[in-house]
């Protein structure tokens, strides 16, 4: 905002410099010229940039100026006719002498008075400009030195999206698929009812709205703090989408980012080093791919990221994070000091190959600490706290309920989870605006052992613990310009307990793991920062049934493969 209104303000003082002085007679281009430029010295005044006063002196002070300028003008062309008259006698068209008590006019061209009349409003011009300038110096008007200090620091950002979504379901699909979510929060399948099921045979077809903003405030030359709000819940971590039409009922808003920064950004060479270190709640640090890590996931974490030069046009990157999963032991009937965490380390290089191509190659390991559920001891309820607090579908779970009530069940984590991750792009550009950019990306639980797996859950389980995911980009590498345009198309192929199905991609076969299928889409820029994209994300189920789901019967569950088509529809802004 304030840049725009200095903006105003130094085109006002420029255009003001040319209105054209009561002395020529102006043109309807120069009236409406003067018009234009009176209508944006009040729009200051309404912005608050310059007060009422100071614009009204302004223009009285040019209005004067231009009146003596011209005064002194008129002055100054009799007095060349004079020195004319004077060098050169008057005489009529025979050669006699003209009676000095006749008046005459000489005749000056059109062209000569056009050229009088544009010296003299440059030279009005350029006095006024300068007066008008000078004043503005001294007064400080629309400048950053007339604003509080700690303003020019903080910069605010914020985006908006709106979504179409419609869900499209598999008839042929089994009507009891268990809702671990639900069933947790009630404490059993039993006493959840109907909740205790996914919804697996009916469309959806609804509006929804995210919406996010927040500043980051540049508190010192090395340190900052960054604050973001979003709509969302407190429950679900990986989603900030509100459902439209729930009019009884207000928005939720969450704090989304709320971090410090250390930062040393651009220092060494002319490449660059750059190192930051942040901690609080924040934005994921690491270079990933939807199968990982939904893009709304934000992190309780302590994080630091470098990357600078290596040797010629490689330059190397690292990204570590410890990550608190749970923070308090609300839930534990005994004293321990363990904590839910986990911590990642990723490395990387970032291949800079001639003009046109860059390659960028990266590994990462994340290590999960105390996430795996541990049964209760007979009646007992002290290894509750084993249990995720948020969980969506396709990881082996079991029950940790040790007890003889059947309408009680609380699931949790069946294997551990140490993750080996390969990522890579290939961006290639044809030219500044139309790239192919090839992603891929692929994982693997380390930490699955199909012997514990099988002793939680009782039956033997297969060892489901791979992962990968392909995209093809075409076009321009972001669409936030008018006209810009890619459309993308990819497969992934996610087994069970290849990650943590909580912070998946919740888009894909509506979230979780256990799922294969393909994805297509396009982007298009309606407007600078405002763009579209429609996006079809078409997945089955790998193997079906989770183990160790039992249905009232104390039978195992079996039902064909979940089939979960989504098409999202999405108009995006940002600023």
């Amino acid at each position: 905002m304030f840049k725009n209104s200095l903006a105003m303000c130094m085109a006002c003082i420029l255009l003001c410099a040319f209105i054209p002085g009561p002395v020529f007679a102006q043109t309807q281009e120069q009236l409406e010229l003067k018009n234009t430029i009176l209508n944006l010295i009040d729009e200051l005044v309404e912005q608050g940039v310059i007060a009422a006063e100071k614009a009204q002196e302004m223009k009285d002070r040019a209005a004067m100026e231009a009146r003596e300028q011209a005064a002194r003008e008129v002055i100054d062309a009799g007095e060349a006719v004079e020195a004319l008259e004077a060098e050169a006698p008057p005489a009529t068209a025979d050669g006699q002498p003209v009676d000095p008590t006749v008046i005459r006019v000489p005749y000056v061209p059109e062209y000569v008075k056009d050229e009088i009349r544009e010296e003299l409003r440059e030279e009005m011009a350029a006095d006024v400009t300068e007066d008008v300038i000078a004043v503005a110096r001294e007064e400080k008007w629309g400048t950053p030195d007339a604003l509080p200090g700690w303003m020019s620091k903080v910069t605010m950002f914020g985006d908006m999206r709106l979504r179409y979504l419609g869900g499209y379901t598999d008839e042929t699909n089994f009507t009891q698929v268990p809702n671990f979510q639900s069933i947790n929060d009630a404490g059993g399948a039993g006493l959840a009812g109907a909740d205790a099921f996914l919804n697996t045979t009916e469309d959806i077809d609804r509006g929804q709205v995210r919406l996010r903003v927040g500043l980051f405030a540049q508190v010192s030359d090395r340190f900052g703090m960054g604050v973001r709000l979003a709509t969302g819940n407190d429950t679900n971590p990986i989603s900030r989408n509100q459902t439209l039409g729930d009019y009884n009922s207000s928005w939720d808003i969450v704090i989304d980012h709320a971090y410090l920064q250390f930062a040393t950004l651009g220092y060494g060479d002319d490449e660059g080093h750059n190192l930051r270190l942040r901690g609080g709640r924040l934005p994921n640090p690491f270079f990933y791919s939807p199968i990982l890590w939904d893009s709304d996931l934000t992190l309780d974490a302590l994080t630091a990221e470098y990357d600078g030069p290596l040797y010629g046009p490689v330059r190397w990157f690292t990204n570590l994070g410890y990550i608190f999963l749970l923070g308090e032991e609300a839930n534990r009937a005994e004293s321990s000091t363990d904590k839910k965490n986990f911590w990642g380390g990723q490395f990387g290089l970032d291949f800079d190959i001639g003009e046109r191509v860059d390659l960028k190659l990266a590994g990462a390991w994340y290590d999960f600490n105390d996430i795996t559920g541990e049964l209760n001891d007979f009646e007992s309820n002290s290894k509750d706290w084993t249990a995720p607090a948020f969980i969506v579908k396709g990881n082996t779970v079991f029950d940790i309920r040790n007890d003889l009530d059947p309408n009680t069940n609380l699931f949790a984590l069946a294997s551990e989870f140490e993750l080996l991750n390969l990522s890579a792009e290939l961006d290639f550009s044809f030219d500044e605006n139309i790239h192919v950019i090839l992603t891929g990306d692929y994982v693997e639980n380390m930490g699955f052992d199909v012997d514990d797996v099988s002793a939680r859950v009782g039956e033997t389980v297969n060892e489901k613990n791979k992962g990968w995911f392909t995209n093809l980009q075409v076009g321009w590498p972001k669409t936030i310009r008018r006209g810009s345009w890619n459309i993308f198309g990819g497969y992934r192929y996610l087994e069970r307990d290849a990650v943590v199905d909580a912070f998946s991609d919740s888009d894909f076969h509506a979230g979780g793991t256990d799922a294969k299928g393909w994805h297509a889409g396009i982007n298009y820029g309606v407007a600078n920062n405002v763009w579209l994209r429609a996006r079809y994300l078409s997945a089955d189920d790998i193997d079906g049934a989770p183990a160790g789901f039992v249905d009232n019967d104390n039978e195992p569950v079996e039902f064909t493969p979940l089939a979960i088509d989504i098409l999202q529809v999405d108009l995006n802004a940002k600023f």
